[in-house]
């Protein structure tokens, strides 16, 4: 693209000659036909050295030499500058791939898209704008809303519902049966797994369908990759959780709350309503509303977390010091 498009594009002001980039680079990795956007001001020096194109905020000194975009917040410019150069996957062109298996009784909108070796069984309603892409399974009676994707081998079992606008990552597997025995024997799971309107799997997820009712994610909940959820969870509107996590069956995670990476939740725990939990966490209690908590096991108020830390360092100074004091005389 032309710099001049790129300025319009984001309400940007050009400074320089114009200038054609093919594609976005680090600042570290890039050169004369490449576009740096400089997102903080550690990454200037390099972004100028590269005599890359830039984006950058007001503020920041450049050069006259060099061809740059000015806006005044590059955060906010950010996503808008990655949508111009994004390069979506084609996983199906539109309509039924000639590979694919529609049983009868399925309900397929016109505008959907199945691609190759997918397979729908009976019953399943698949909404308008819908993409299946290669190689998914889509169990009987599912529902899946209107410009819902779903990535190569996403697994969904029986009556699993998904409403609009959600994107679930390859591989992901949705409505199996959870870890639930009693006196040796595996317990039947009735229920089923719903995602409301515009929920966001990543990659190989796990979500295990109910004994009784619906394992329930909320609308707008954002979930990293390789994430299990277990039977009967009941996760609120606008969460984000980050990759790698786990949540034990029956935990109730509220509306707002931001999981770091690699949190664990054990079975039948609260998470309250725009709590905070830091990467690497272990959650064996309820928190409450609005609260941070870190710490692994087992995690606590943050502030107590981090005054532990640094009392267990004023131990190890104090201890230093004490052996100096009374070291053993020689004989």
């Amino acid at each position: 693209m032309w710099l001049s498009e790129i300025a319009q594009q984001i309400g940007g002001q050009l400074e320089g000659p114009d200038r054609f980039v093919a594609r976005l680079a680090a600042p570290d990795r890039a050169g004369p036909g490449d576009l740096v956007v400089v997102r903080e001001a550690r990454y200037l020096e390099a972004a100028l050295a590269s005599g890359a194109a830039l984006i950058l905020d007001k503020a920041s000194p450049c050069p006259d030499t060099l061809s740059r975009i000015r806006v005044p917040e590059v955060r906010k410019a950010w996503p808008r500058v990655l949508a111009l150069f994004d390069q979506p996957e084609t996983w199906a062109d539109g309509g039924v791939h000639p590979t694919a298996t529609i049983e009868a009784g399925a309900q397929v909108d016109s505008t959907a898209s199945v691609g190759a070796y997918a397979l729908v069984c009976r019953g399943a309603r698949i909404g308008a704008g819908v993409v299946i892409a290669p190689f998914c399974y889509v169990g009987a009676g599912v529902e899946i809303g209107p410009q819902t994707v779903l990535e190569p081998r996403v697994t969904l079992y029986p009556h699993t519902r998904l409403g609009a606008g959600c994107r679930i990552g390859a591989g992901t597997v949705l409505g199996v049966v959870g870890f639930g025995f009693q006196d040796d024997r595996r317990l039947p799971h009735t229920g089923k797994v719903v995602l409301e309107d515009g929920v966001e799997l990543g990659a190989n997820c796990v979500v295990q369908r109910s004994v009784v009712g619906e394992t329930r994610i909320g609308a707008a909940s954002k979930i990293g990759d390789l994430t299990s959820i277990g039977h009967n969870v009941q996760i609120g509107k606008g969460v984000v959780m980050v990759g790698s996590s786990a949540i034990g069956g029956s935990a109730v995670v509220e509306d707002g709350v931001l999981m770091g990476g690699w949190v664990v939740l054990s079975d039948h725990v609260r998470v309250g309503r725009g709590a905070r939990i830091t990467g690497s966490s272990a959650i064996s209690k309820n928190v409450p509303a609005g609260e941070t908590w870190a710490g692994a096991v087992p995690a606590q108020p943050s502030r107590k977390h981090w005054r532990r830390l640094a009392f267990l360092d004023w131990l190890v100074t104090m201890e230093r010091i004490l052996r100096q004091f009374f070291k053993p005389t020689q004989p």
